[in-house]
């Protein structure tokens, strides 16, 4: 029996144990890697070529969102599986676009999390029914989005489109600061400023936030 190679990719290394310990003990199933931030998965993933990869949205870095979307440009063919614990359409409407292979939440049962695997492995998306109806809701409710969402670009500054830009390529607010002659603390004031302004939750949601309504 030909078992399904996955690979781990969550910051937390109590959950990626308690994953391991879970799909190994599946007769079909086994972890060949793990990683706990986006460098380290990319290049990893790249070179051991699993079946299945299980991404969490929240890392270090790069989120997982942009991370997946990087290695499905790369190789298409690597099956992604986003498992998170955000309960946001906008996370789920942008995996749902970029091929993301399927979308599940952490506080999913063991059960669902093996029957997705194996979905998603044999070729097909797997969104279970809550997750659907967020994206034909979401779908159902574009015209008052791109209208929402034109009024959100307008209160953004010419410097905060910078800001999130340069954030989206994984780089840190030290790092901003640098590439635009700005303090740390003036980078840190423009970030918490526009989670503000697009009434997110934090940083990571203000990026898919912008890729999904193509501001950057």
């Amino acid at each position: 029996m030909n078992k399904i190679k996955i690979f781990l990719v969550d910051d937390h290394v109590i959950v990626r144990d308690s994953l391991k310990l879970a799909l190994n003990s599946e007769e079909n199933m086994f972890v060949i890697g793990e990683a706990g931030n986006s460098v380290d998965a990319i290049e990893q993933i790249l070179y051991k070529n699993p079946d299945v990869v299980l991404m969490d949205i929240n890392l270090p870095g790069k989120d997982g969102l942009s991370t997946a979307k990087e290695i499905k440009k790369i190789k298409n063919s690597i099956k992604i599986l986003i498992l998170t614990m955000l309960d946001n359409e906008l996370y789920v409407f942008d995996a749902f676009k970029s091929n993301i292979n399927g979308f599940v939440y952490k506080d999913s049962s063991i059960r669902e999390l093996l029957k997705a695997i194996e979905i998603v492995y044999s070729g097909e998306r797997y969104f279970n029914e809550q997750i659907k109806n967020k994206i034909l809701n979401h779908i159902a409710a574009k015209g008052k989005l791109d209208e929402e969402n034109s009024i959100k670009e307008l209160i953004l500054t010419k410097r905060q489109i910078e800001i999130i830009k340069l954030a989206a390529t994984g780089l840190t607010s030290k790092e901003i600061a640098a590439k635009l002659y700005l303090s740390e603390l003036t980078v840190i004031k423009h970030r918490k400023n526009i989670i503000h302004k697009l009434e997110l939750k934090n940083f990571t949601e203000v990026v898919s936030y912008a890729y999904t309504h193509q501001i950057i």
